[in-house]
C-alpha cells in the first residue's frame, strides 16, 4: 500500500473547510471512544506518566497539543494528573475553525484547558514555552515536507519531551480501521477518515527518516498495540 498524493481529490472531511457542525461533533466523539478503546490515548498519556515519574515532576505543567481535535487527549491528561499532583495546564490547538469551536465546546467545564486556533506551522511561542508538547493523528495530515517542518519547528518549544503518535500505513491497519470504523462509529465522516487516515499515514522507516531531516536524531520511534506508531523526543 503506498501513500496517496495530497490532494483535494482525497482530503479526509476533517481537512475540509465547510463542514456540518453536528456532523463535526459526532465524529470528534467518534475519534476520542477509538483513541480510548483502542490505545491512542494510552500511548500518549503514558509516555508522559513516565517521564513525569522518572523526573519527580510535581505540581503546575505546561501542556501544547497540537492537531488536538476534540481535546479527548489533553482532557484525559487532566484527568490522570488530578491524582498524581500535577496540574496540567493545556493549550490544545487545531488550525481547523469547526474543530476548534468544537473542542472549546468539549472542554468548557475543564478550565484548566484553553482552545487556540492556530497554524501548528506558525505557533506564536517562545522556546521551551512548555514542558511537554503532545501531537496525535496529525502527521499524516500533512506532506513530508510538512512534517519535516512541523517537528522542527515543535522540538525546541518542550522543556521535557515532545511526543507524537500516528497511525502506521500497511494493509492490515486499513482493514482494522474499516472494521472498527464501521463497526463502532456513528459518523460517516469517521468512516470515510479512518481508513484514509491509514492510507495516508507514514510507515515506522518514513517517520525515523522524517525525524533525522528535522534535526530530531534522538526521537524515539516504536510501534504500539493496533497499529500506532509513537515517537518520544526527550529534552
Amino acid at each position: 500500500m503506498t501513500r496517496p498524493r495530497l490532494s483535494g481529490d482525497n482530503l479526509e472531511f476533517l481537512d475540509r473547510p465547510d463542514l456540518d457542525p453536528r456532523e463535526l461533533r459526532v465524529c470528534l466523539a467518534d475519534v476520542a471512544r477509538l483513541n480510548r478503546w483502542f490505545g491512542g490515548t494510552r500511548a500518549v498519556v503514558a509516555e508522559v506518566r513516565r517521564i513525569v515519574r522518572l523526573r519527580g515532576l510535581k505540581g503546575r505543567s505546561h501542556v501544547l497539543d497540537i492537531g488536538a481535535g476534540g481535546a479527548d487527549i489533553p482532557r484525559a491528561l487532566v484527568r490522570w494528573g488530578r491524582g498524581c499532583g500535577v496540574h496540567f495546564h493545556v493549550i490544545a490547538c487545531d488550525r481547523h475553525e469547526g474543530i476548534a469551536r468544537a473542542a472549546a465546546a468539549f472542554c468548557s467545564g475543564v478550565p484548566s484547558i484553553r482552545v487556540l486556533r492556530a497554524d501548528a506551522l506558525a505557533l506564536p511561542f517562545r522556546p521551551e514555552r512548555f514542558d511537554f508538547i503532545t501531537c496525535s493523528l496529525t502527521l499524516h495530515h500533512l506532506a513530508e515536507e510538512e512534517v519535516v517542518a512541523l517537528l522542527r519547528e515543535l522540538r525546541g518549544l518542550a522543556r521535557q519531551a515532545l511526543i507524537v503518535s500516528d497511525l502506521e500505513r500497511g494493509a492490515w491497519a486499513w482493514i482494522g480501521t474499516w472494521l472498527g470504523t464501521h463497526l463502532f462509529c456513528r459518523s460517516a465522516y469517521t468512516r470515510h477518515d479512518g481508513p484514509a487516515s491509514v492510507r495516508r499515514a507514514y510507515t515506522l522507516d518514513e517517520l525515523r527518516a522524517i525525524s533525522r531531516r528535522a534535526g530530531c536524531e534522538n526521537m524515539r520511534w516504536s510501534r504500539r498495540w493496533l497499529f500506532r506508531v509513537v515517537g518520544v523526543l526527550e529534552n
